[in-house]
């Protein structure tokens, strides 16, 4: 059997998605393996709901297995991102599927390549050790390595290539070309596959039903009964937390926090001093070596203490989030082979693992952020969404 593994974010599951969950059935897809961010998410910031609620929408839209990428990988860069999802997900399954602008898997392959020498490692650290912003350093030097102009998603998917070739693992790759809207795009314009974060914005406005058409149904009725229930995330909500953390402290506190060196802390700590909610803040502080997504990681790795030393290494255990039937025969015969530790239960997971640390800490802090308000331990009731025969 085949079995293709996806990296998501699903926030939230739109048409676009099952797009690429069909495309992986059409290109010989038995099963498919989801490795999905946990509550925060790649550009720094938090899901619209939980792990838990966006792998059953995922599950009931035709995927077999959902597994969490912990923070704070899932919040890390493109390279953090990348290599400790190829990591879990080549536990799993023997190809990797992913959506891309240039649909060309060639030309990433060849990217990737690039990426990888020495040389172009020592020209790229050297960059950034001059301020330069860092993904604007990387497209630029693939280009003067003769490579074509490239995208968001594309850049993922050079290091999802990079990272297979790094740790040794035996995947094959396939690229589907992104259609629809762009990967930023704040506005549907009438795209039949629509942008995650159009789709949040207007969510955001209180225009629920527009953004609702853009999902499959069993991804809006997921995504309705979160609201409905309260467990909703407004991100909006933990602005005075946030600030409140920064004011409470000097940059030189989070001198072992990863990424807060050279004076970041220090800037954040004085412009929360004067901001009264996190845009303010990071709009008094960013720059084009500080962007938006950088400084909101930058702020969750303080808020939790995420060392270098962890963000550099690997997870040491997943957590599974959702299962179909056909996930769950996968699963059990993962678990006799003795391989990559699954945790269902929360409370079972290794509690001297610093992931488990870091994790329980984001997860505390997001409980702020519900209505009502959830518990500090609200992320030890949940348990994985498994699929029934036939719902």
């Amino acid at each position: 059997m085949s079995t293709f593994g996806i990296v998501c974010e699903f926030n939230p599951f739109h048409l676009g998605h099952q797009y690429l969950l069909d495309e992986a059935r059409r290109r010989g897809a038995d099963r498919i393996v989801c490795v999905m961010s946990g509550n925060t998410l790649q550009r720094g910031e938090f899901a619209v709901a939980d792990s838990y609620a966006r792998a059953e929408a995922t599950v009931r839209c035709g995927a077999d297995l959902v597994l969490e990428l912990p923070f704070p990988w899932c919040s890390g860069s493109a390279e953090h991102f990348s290599r400790a999802a190829i990591a879990i997900l080549r536990e799993f399954c023997d190809t990797v599927i992913f959506g891309s602008e240039c649909g060309d898997l060639e030309a990433l392959s060849r990217a990737a390549e690039i990426a990888s020498s020495e040389e172009f490692r020592a020209e790229y650290r050297a960059r950034l050790s001059d301020g330069a912003p860092a993904a604007e350093t990387y497209f630029s030097l693939l280009t003067e390595y003769g490579v074509g102009e490239l995208g968001s998603n594309d850049l993922l998917g050079v290091e999802y290539l990079r990272a297979a070739r790094e740790l040794g693992a035996d995947l094959s790759f396939v690229t589907v070309r992104r259609e629809g809207a762009g990967y930023l795009q704040q506005t549907l314009a009438g795209e039949e596959y629509p942008s995650a974060m159009a789709l949040r914005r207007l969510w955001r406005e209180g225009d629920f039903s527009e953004a609702d058409a853009k999902l499959p149904n069993a991804s809006a009725e997921v995504f309705r009964r979160e609201r409905e229930a309260g467990h909703w995330i407004s991100a909006e909500a933990l602005d005075r937390v946030v600030i409140s953390q920064f004011r409470l402290h000097e940059g030189e506190d989070f001198s072992g926090v990863v990424g807060a060196e050279g004076g970041l802390a220090n800037r954040i700590c004085e412009a929360s001093k004067t901001s009264s909610t996190l845009d303010e803040l990071l709009a008094t502080i960013k720059t084009k070596r500080y962007t938006d997504a950088r400084l909101r990681r930058q702020i969750l790795f303080c808020l939790a203490g995420v060392t270098s030393e962890v963000l550099s290494s690997l997870p040491s255990y997943t957590t599974l989030l959702a299962a179909s039937k056909e996930g769950r025969a996968l699963l059990s015969e993962k678990r006799k082979e003795d391989g990559f530790p699954i945790v269902t239960n929360l409370s079972d997971a290794p509690k001297d693992a610093p992931q488990f640390r870091l994790s329980e800490r984001i997860s505390t802090v997001l409980g702020l952020a519900m209505t009502p308000i959830a518990d500090a331990d609200w992320q030890y009731r949940k348990r994985p969404y498994l699929e029934r025969e036939k719902e």
